[in-house]
Protein backbone atom coordinates (compact mmCIF):
# COMPACT_ATOMS: atom_id res chain seq x y z
CA UNK A 1 0.00 0.00 0.00
CA UNK A 2 0.90 3.45 -0.78
CA UNK A 3 -0.01 6.01 2.09
CA UNK A 4 1.84 9.54 2.94
CA UNK A 5 1.82 11.26 6.68
CA UNK A 6 1.03 14.71 7.16
CA UNK A 7 3.48 15.00 10.05
CA UNK A 8 7.51 13.35 10.03
CA UNK A 9 7.69 10.46 12.69
CA UNK A 10 8.63 7.43 12.63
CA UNK A 11 7.49 4.19 10.99
CA UNK A 12 7.96 1.54 14.43
CA UNK A 13 6.29 -1.68 12.52
CA UNK A 14 4.05 -2.83 10.16
CA UNK A 15 0.91 -4.65 10.42
CA UNK A 16 -1.44 -6.97 8.22
CA UNK A 17 -4.39 -9.22 8.44
CA UNK A 18 -3.96 -12.98 8.14
CA UNK A 19 -6.67 -15.28 6.70
CA UNK A 20 -6.26 -19.11 7.86
CA UNK A 21 -5.37 -19.98 5.23
CA UNK A 22 -2.34 -17.67 4.61
CA UNK A 23 0.32 -20.18 5.77
CA UNK A 24 4.46 -19.76 6.03
CA UNK A 25 6.74 -17.08 7.04
CA UNK A 26 5.53 -13.80 6.43
CA UNK A 27 7.97 -11.00 5.77
CA UNK A 28 7.35 -6.95 6.09
CA UNK A 29 9.20 -4.27 4.20
CA UNK A 30 9.39 -0.62 4.04
CA UNK A 31 10.08 0.81 0.99
CA UNK A 32 10.44 4.17 -0.88
CA UNK A 33 8.36 5.09 -3.54
CA UNK A 34 11.50 4.41 -5.68
CA UNK A 35 11.61 0.74 -4.51
CA UNK A 36 14.53 1.41 -2.00
CA UNK A 37 14.00 -0.86 1.02
CA UNK A 38 14.35 1.09 4.34
CA UNK A 39 13.75 -1.50 6.87
CA UNK A 40 13.02 -5.08 6.95
CA UNK A 41 11.08 -7.20 9.95
CA UNK A 42 9.92 -10.95 10.52
CA UNK A 43 6.73 -11.77 11.79
CA UNK A 44 6.74 -14.46 14.78
CA UNK A 45 3.92 -15.94 17.39
CA UNK A 46 1.35 -14.84 14.81
CA UNK A 47 -2.41 -16.04 15.62
CA UNK A 48 -4.37 -18.36 12.84
CA UNK A 49 -5.83 -15.44 11.76
CA UNK A 50 -6.52 -11.75 12.22
CA UNK A 51 -4.11 -8.77 12.49
CA UNK A 52 -0.50 -9.29 12.69
CA UNK A 53 2.35 -7.17 13.90
CA UNK A 54 5.60 -7.25 13.98
CA UNK A 55 8.09 -4.36 15.21
CA UNK A 56 11.29 -2.96 13.47
CA UNK A 57 14.28 -3.48 15.81
CA UNK A 58 14.73 0.18 15.38
CA UNK A 59 12.05 2.93 14.22
CA UNK A 60 12.66 4.28 10.68
CA UNK A 61 12.64 7.91 10.18
CA UNK A 62 10.16 9.33 7.57
CA UNK A 63 9.15 13.08 6.59
CA UNK A 64 5.87 14.64 6.27
CA UNK A 65 3.55 14.64 2.55
CA UNK A 66 5.93 12.07 0.90
CA UNK A 67 4.86 8.75 -0.48
CA UNK A 68 5.88 5.39 0.69
CA UNK A 69 4.84 1.71 0.51
CA UNK A 70 4.22 -0.83 3.33
CA UNK A 71 4.16 -4.56 2.46
CA UNK A 72 4.32 -7.83 3.39
CA UNK A 73 5.57 -11.22 1.72
CA UNK A 74 3.19 -13.95 1.63
CA UNK A 75 4.99 -17.15 0.40
CA UNK A 76 1.46 -19.56 0.58
CA UNK A 77 -0.68 -16.71 -0.95
CA UNK A 78 -4.21 -17.18 0.52
CA UNK A 79 -3.93 -13.30 0.90
CA UNK A 80 -6.67 -10.69 2.01
CA UNK A 81 -8.46 -8.32 -0.29
CA UNK A 82 -10.95 -5.88 -1.15
CA UNK A 83 -11.49 -4.69 -5.00
CA UNK A 84 -12.07 -1.12 -5.46
CA UNK A 85 -10.83 -0.76 -1.94
CA UNK A 86 -8.43 2.94 -3.21
CA UNK A 87 -11.11 4.54 -5.79
CA UNK A 88 -11.71 6.54 -2.47
CA UNK A 89 -8.23 7.67 0.00
CA UNK A 90 -8.70 5.77 3.65
CA UNK A 91 -7.71 8.37 6.19
CA UNK A 92 -6.96 8.43 9.44
CA UNK A 93 -4.80 11.50 10.22
CA UNK A 94 -2.30 11.74 10.22
CA UNK A 95 -2.08 9.09 8.26
CA UNK A 96 -3.30 8.57 4.62
CA UNK A 97 -3.55 5.46 2.24
CA UNK A 98 -3.49 7.05 -0.98
CA UNK A 99 -6.61 6.92 -3.44
CA UNK A 100 -5.39 5.03 -6.62
CA UNK A 101 -3.71 7.74 -8.92
CA UNK A 102 -2.97 9.99 -6.57
CA UNK A 103 0.51 8.74 -6.60
CA UNK A 104 0.43 6.09 -9.58
CA UNK A 105 -1.78 3.16 -8.65
CA UNK A 106 -2.52 1.86 -5.04
CA UNK A 107 -2.61 -1.50 -4.08
CA UNK A 108 0.45 -2.99 -5.04
CA UNK A 109 1.56 -6.35 -5.55
CA UNK A 110 4.61 -8.56 -6.69
CA UNK A 111 4.44 -12.47 -8.15
CA UNK A 112 7.70 -14.99 -7.24
CA UNK A 113 10.25 -14.21 -4.89
CA UNK A 114 9.62 -11.09 -1.92
CA UNK A 115 11.02 -7.99 -3.55
CA UNK A 116 9.50 -4.36 -4.58
CA UNK A 117 5.64 -4.18 -5.34
CA UNK A 118 5.09 -2.24 -8.14
CA UNK A 119 1.82 -3.50 -10.10
CA UNK A 120 -1.81 -3.07 -9.48
CA UNK A 121 -4.87 -4.49 -10.16
CA UNK A 122 -8.60 -3.10 -9.53
CA UNK A 123 -7.68 -0.74 -7.17
CA UNK A 124 -7.46 -3.62 -4.18
CA UNK A 125 -6.84 -3.66 -0.76
CA UNK A 126 -4.54 -6.02 0.31
CA UNK A 127 -4.84 -4.73 4.40
CA UNK A 128 -0.90 -4.37 5.10
CA UNK A 129 -0.56 -1.66 7.07
CA UNK A 130 1.69 0.90 9.36
CA UNK A 131 2.64 1.35 13.05
CA UNK A 132 3.52 4.98 13.31
CA UNK A 133 4.33 7.88 15.96
CA UNK A 134 5.34 11.66 15.30
CA UNK A 135 8.82 10.91 17.54
CA UNK A 136 11.79 12.40 16.12
CA UNK A 137 13.97 9.42 16.95
CA UNK A 138 13.63 5.77 17.81
CA UNK A 139 11.03 4.68 20.77
CA UNK A 140 13.81 4.37 23.37
CA UNK A 141 12.99 5.70 26.75
CA UNK A 142 13.03 9.28 26.98
CA UNK A 143 12.44 9.80 23.21
CA UNK A 144 11.86 13.86 22.54
CA UNK A 145 8.62 14.23 20.77
CA UNK A 146 8.32 16.61 17.62
CA UNK A 147 6.26 19.20 18.67
CA UNK A 148 3.82 20.61 15.73
CA UNK A 149 2.56 24.37 15.12
CA UNK A 150 -0.20 25.87 12.63
CA UNK A 151 2.23 28.87 11.73
CA UNK A 152 6.09 28.34 10.92
CA UNK A 153 9.13 30.04 13.13
CA UNK A 154 9.44 32.08 9.36
CA UNK A 155 5.40 33.09 9.68
CA UNK A 156 5.14 36.71 10.53
CA UNK A 157 2.16 39.02 10.95
CA UNK A 158 0.65 41.92 9.00
CA UNK A 159 1.38 43.98 12.25
CA UNK A 160 3.66 43.32 14.43
CA UNK A 161 2.80 46.12 17.11
CA UNK A 162 -1.08 47.51 16.99
CA UNK A 163 -0.92 50.84 18.26
CA UNK A 164 -3.76 49.73 21.00
CA UNK A 165 -1.84 49.77 24.42
CA UNK A 166 -4.54 48.43 27.02
CA UNK A 167 -4.18 45.28 28.96
CA UNK A 168 -5.69 42.22 27.12
CA UNK A 169 -5.89 38.80 26.52
CA UNK A 170 -5.77 37.29 23.14
CA UNK A 171 -6.15 33.81 21.47
CA UNK A 172 -7.92 31.82 19.11
CA UNK A 173 -9.69 28.60 18.81
CA UNK A 174 -8.39 25.27 17.46
CA UNK A 175 -8.48 21.66 16.91
CA UNK A 176 -6.72 18.30 16.47
CA UNK A 177 -7.76 15.31 14.11
CA UNK A 178 -5.88 13.20 16.75
CA UNK A 179 -5.74 12.92 20.18
CA UNK A 180 -2.40 14.26 22.05
CA UNK A 181 -1.13 16.65 24.09
CA UNK A 182 -0.27 20.62 24.46
CA UNK A 183 3.25 21.24 25.59
CA UNK A 184 2.89 24.80 25.28
CA UNK A 185 2.51 28.24 24.28
CA UNK A 186 3.60 30.33 21.31
CA UNK A 187 2.88 33.95 20.34
CA UNK A 188 4.52 36.79 17.75
CA UNK A 189 6.16 39.40 19.98
CA UNK A 190 6.19 42.88 18.36
CA UNK A 191 9.16 45.04 19.87
CA UNK A 192 6.80 47.47 21.78
CA UNK A 193 4.88 45.08 23.32
CA UNK A 194 6.68 44.57 26.66
CA UNK A 195 5.65 43.45 29.88
CA UNK A 196 5.54 39.76 31.32
CA UNK A 197 3.57 37.53 28.62
CA UNK A 198 1.31 34.46 30.58
CA UNK A 199 -0.18 31.89 28.69
CA UNK A 200 -3.30 30.01 28.78
CA UNK A 201 -4.84 27.32 27.35
CA UNK A 202 -8.51 26.74 28.10
CA UNK A 203 -11.25 24.43 27.19
CA UNK A 204 -13.92 25.98 24.67
CA UNK A 205 -16.53 26.87 27.80
CA UNK A 206 -13.60 28.78 29.74
CA UNK A 207 -12.39 25.75 31.90
CA UNK A 208 -8.69 27.00 32.73
CA UNK A 209 -6.81 23.87 31.78
CA UNK A 210 -3.07 25.34 32.06
CA UNK A 211 -0.82 28.50 32.14
CA UNK A 212 3.06 29.54 31.82
CA UNK A 213 4.86 32.54 32.45
CA UNK A 214 7.18 33.62 29.06
CA UNK A 215 10.63 33.73 30.44
CA UNK A 216 13.97 34.73 28.61
CA UNK A 217 11.80 36.55 25.52
CA UNK A 218 13.80 37.93 22.45
CA UNK A 219 12.50 41.78 21.88
CA UNK A 220 10.54 40.75 18.69
CA UNK A 221 8.99 37.11 17.09
CA UNK A 222 7.85 34.23 18.21
CA UNK A 223 8.43 33.24 21.29
CA UNK A 224 7.65 29.77 22.89
CA UNK A 225 7.21 28.19 26.66
CA UNK A 226 6.35 25.11 27.75
CA UNK A 227 3.86 23.92 30.40
CA UNK A 228 5.74 22.15 33.49
CA UNK A 229 3.08 19.14 32.57
CA UNK A 230 1.50 18.33 28.97
CA UNK A 231 -2.06 18.89 29.01
CA UNK A 232 -4.10 15.71 27.00
CA UNK A 233 -6.70 17.21 24.14
CA UNK A 234 -9.20 14.98 22.42
CA UNK A 235 -9.85 14.83 18.44
CA UNK A 236 -12.26 17.14 17.35
CA UNK A 237 -12.87 19.20 20.24
CA UNK A 238 -12.28 23.14 20.24
CA UNK A 239 -10.51 24.53 22.99
CA UNK A 240 -8.99 28.32 23.13
CA UNK A 241 -5.41 29.13 23.49
CA UNK A 242 -4.25 32.67 25.17
CA UNK A 243 -1.90 35.01 26.43
CA UNK A 244 -1.59 38.10 28.20
CA UNK A 245 -0.26 41.09 26.82
CA UNK A 246 -0.25 43.75 30.06
CA UNK A 247 0.94 46.92 28.04
CA UNK A 248 -0.85 45.76 24.81
CA UNK A 249 0.61 46.61 21.08
CA UNK A 250 0.03 43.15 20.21
CA UNK A 251 0.45 41.27 16.77
CA UNK A 252 -2.32 41.35 14.59
CA UNK A 253 -4.20 40.93 10.70
CA UNK A 254 -7.63 41.92 10.43
CA UNK A 255 -10.01 39.11 8.76
CA UNK A 256 -7.55 36.76 8.59
CA UNK A 257 -10.30 33.65 10.27
CA UNK A 258 -12.57 34.15 7.19
CA UNK A 259 -10.95 30.71 6.31
CA UNK A 260 -9.28 28.53 8.78
CA UNK A 261 -5.53 27.74 9.06
CA UNK A 262 -4.83 23.99 8.59
CA UNK A 263 -0.88 22.84 9.30
CA UNK A 264 -1.15 18.29 9.62
CA UNK A 265 -3.79 17.26 12.22
CA UNK A 266 -4.14 21.02 13.71
CA UNK A 267 -6.78 23.87 12.67
CA UNK A 268 -7.19 27.10 13.48
CA UNK A 269 -10.66 27.44 12.82
CA UNK A 270 -12.63 30.08 10.72
CA UNK A 271 -14.69 32.22 12.14
CA UNK A 272 -18.09 30.91 10.35
CA UNK A 273 -17.66 27.35 12.15
CA UNK A 274 -16.46 28.50 15.38
CA UNK A 275 -19.30 30.61 16.40
CA UNK A 276 -16.05 33.58 16.00
CA UNK A 277 -12.36 33.26 16.10
CA UNK A 278 -9.81 35.64 16.85
CA UNK A 279 -10.47 36.20 20.96
CA UNK A 280 -9.73 39.06 23.35
CA UNK A 281 -10.72 40.98 26.43
CA UNK A 282 -9.64 43.92 27.70
CA UNK A 283 -8.54 44.14 31.33
CA UNK A 284 -7.47 41.62 33.61
CA UNK A 285 -5.99 38.43 32.28
CA UNK A 286 -9.02 36.03 31.70
CA UNK A 287 -11.07 33.48 29.50
CA UNK A 288 -10.98 35.55 25.88
CA UNK A 289 -14.55 35.70 24.77
CA UNK A 290 -14.85 39.05 22.20
CA UNK A 291 -13.98 38.82 18.71
CA UNK A 292 -13.90 41.70 16.08
CA UNK A 293 -13.40 41.38 12.38
CA UNK A 294 -11.79 37.94 12.39
CA UNK A 295 -8.86 38.88 13.55
CA UNK A 296 -5.63 36.73 14.23
CA UNK A 297 -3.99 37.63 16.63
CA UNK A 298 -1.11 35.29 16.60
CA UNK A 299 -1.00 33.06 19.38
CA UNK A 300 -0.18 29.46 19.18
CA UNK A 301 0.05 26.30 20.28
CA UNK A 302 2.99 23.46 21.00
CA UNK A 303 1.61 20.26 20.30
CA UNK A 304 2.44 16.36 20.21
CA UNK A 305 -0.04 13.90 18.45
CA UNK A 306 -0.19 10.58 20.22
CA UNK A 307 1.04 7.05 18.98
CA UNK A 308 -1.29 6.34 15.91
CA UNK A 309 -1.75 2.30 15.38
CA UNK A 310 -2.27 2.70 11.68
CA UNK A 311 -4.43 3.30 9.07
CA UNK A 312 -6.56 0.66 8.76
Amino acid sequence: MKFRSDVAGVITGIRFYKSPYNFGAHTGHLWTKAGSLLGTVTFTSESASGWQQANFTKPISIQANTTYIVSYYAPGGHYSSNQYFFRSAVNSAPLHGLQDGTDGSNGVYRYGSSGFPNQSWNASNYWVDVVFSSATSSLSAGALLSAQSIWTPQTTPDIASTSDSQSVELGMKFRSDVGGTVTGIRFFKGSENTGTHTGHLWSSNGALLASVDFSHETSSGWQQASFAKPVAIQPNTTYVVSYFAPNGHYAANLHFFEKSADQGPLHALDDAQSGGNGLFTYGNSGFPNQTWNETNYWVDVLFVANVSGGIQ
